[in-house]
């Protein structure tokens, strides 16, 4: 039982800092691999656990495994790996005074959950710092499609804007609704400017041809006002010629409030689809 415990733990613990490279290098590899050399560096590691050469031999076979079909990035794998494993290593050693009075099993999934959790942590902070250093270059030219009619514009990346609609999940786009004018059919956008949040949330006014493509979002205003908008949901949306995920633009009245005079702001997310596109 503690062998399997042990394979078990390993395993997870590999798998984190396999998916920590894949993420911050945009190497994006299938799962699947990194859990198979997850799985196969947990099993030599403890079969072999008084061998030296074992742990080289289980870094290169996992590593080997999990990016086989990216290998003209098997090198920023290998260094990303390795700077998790030593991030992960420090902190364990960090708090393993914490457990001297405690049983090895205990210990042992301890420290895997807490190096998970730190090494997630990690991800997520360095992302984000990503985008936040790299804002000034986050504009794009695109082209929108709303019901068979398209339109040129020029988007910011908002590091901030993490809108989804709620029952999908699908990310929430702004753009100005000058720029909609002449694409939309004049009905649904006069209907949709002129709509207002009452208390009521509903789509009785809109004509019904449209409802279908249309949602209802809840957002939380700069001054932590909720409120609902109006979410239309867009055939395709090209930028920089690479296609959007599907999700919702909703219009916008002041154009100027846009960073470096962009037509709109896109979802956050767009930063981490777009970039992977661009290295895949």
């Amino acid at each position: 039982m503690y062998a399997e415990v042990m394979i078990v733990t390993n395993t997870f613990f590999n798998y984190t800092v396999l998916a920590f490279a894949n993420k911050i290098g945009w190497i994006e590899n299938q799962k699947r691999y990194l859990f198979l050399s997850a799985l196969t560096a947990g099993v030599i590691t403890v079969v072999f656990s008084h061998s030296l050469f074992a742990i080289f031999l289980s870094f290169f076979v996992m590593i080997s495994i999990a990016f086989w079909k990216k290998r003209s990035q098997i090198i920023k794998a290998i260094i990303l790996t390795l700077l998790a494993s030593v991030f992960a290593g420090g902190l364990l050693t960090a708090i393993a005074p914490l457990y001297d009075n405690s049983g090895n099993l205990f210990m042992i999934i301890n420290f895997a959950l807490i190096a998970t959790g730190g090494l997630y942590f990690l991800t997520k902070n360095v992302l984000h710092l990503n985008i936040a250093n790299s804002e000034r270059e986050l504009l794009y030219s695109s082209n929108v499609t709303l019901f068979g009619v398209s339109q040129e514009l020029t988007l910011f990346i908002d590091s901030g804007n993490v809108c989804t609609e709620p029952l999908s999940n699908d990310p929430v786009h702004f753009v100005a609704a000058e720029m909609l004018q002449e694409i939309l059919p004049y009905e649904l956008f006069k209907e949709i400017s002129e709509w207002e949040f009452d208390g009521s949330a509903s789509l009785d006014k809109i004509p019904k041809e449209y409802v279908s493509k249309l949602r209802l979002i809840p957002i939380a205003t700069i001054q932590k006002h909720k409120t609902w908008v109006i979410g239309i949901k867009y055939d395709q949306w090209l930028v920089d010629g690479q296609p959007l995920p599907k999700g919702y633009i909703v219009m916008t009245k002041a154009k100027e409030k846009f960073p470096h005079e962009a037509d709109g702001i896109l979802q956050s997310s767009s930063y981490f689809h777009l970039k992977k596109r661009s290295v895949g």
